[in-house]
């Protein structure tokens, strides 16, 4: 395996490890032998346990930063947006981003964390609610410029919709989300 395979291969090990026992918990000699290599070889990668953190956490935002993208450059290419396609997009975050095998565990970790550790919390905050309500906000600013809806509250209708959505994650009730995001669709995009 290459150095860029063994380094990923120590990210996820070592983001698996944190998800399920704490960050605490886990020493680099722990992660090294669950990688099945040297504690030198570990340090060769990585300088610290936290410098492992630090990467899986950049890794999570480029995904992330990916992912607005392509929405975005989607966004950017219509005129309208229908329910059907609006309703997906909520539950792709829900099912494709929050629980992302990449991203997931990561959100669980900071989950356990947040409560004893101040910058776990701050993350959390911010990968959960921050970044995201703030991406929203500018979607449905964008959608209000090129006329798509009326309603030019965007920070309301971001706050609103992402209300929805984390209440989808949390709870897990697809169902409940998708008959959610269609009410909202239809009371903010056909004014009902």
């Amino acid at each position: 395996m290459g150095s860029d395979g063994t380094r990923d291969l120590i990210m996820e090990t070592a983001l698996d490890m944190f998800s399920k026992k704490g960050y605490a918990a886990v020493s680099m000699r722990d992660i090294s032998g669950a990688v099945g290599i040297r504690p030198s070889s570990l340090y060769y990668h990585f300088k610290s346990k936290q410098d492992i953190f630090d990467a899986v956490v950049q890794k999570a935002d480029a995904l992330t930063d990916e992912l607005k993208g392509m929405f975005f450059k989607a966004l950017g290419n219509s005129s309208e947006v229908k329910c059907e396609h609006f309703v997906l997009a909520g539950k792709a975050f829900v099912t494709g981003y929050l629980h992302n095998d990449k991203i997931g565990p990561l959100f669980q970790m900071l989950e356990n964390e947040r409560f004893h550790d101040s910058r776990s919390n701050d993350l959390w905050k911010k990968m959960l609610f921050d970044a995201p309500i703030e991406h929203e906000t500018l979607v449905f600013k964008t959608l209000h410029d090129s006329g798509i809806i009326k309603n030019n509250e965007a920070e309301k209708l971001a706050a609103e919709y992402h209300g929805i959505v984390m209440l989808g994650y949390f709870t897990g009730d697809l169902d409940r989300l998708e008959a959610s995001l269609t009410d909202f669709y239809k009371r903010v995009f056909e004014g009902r």
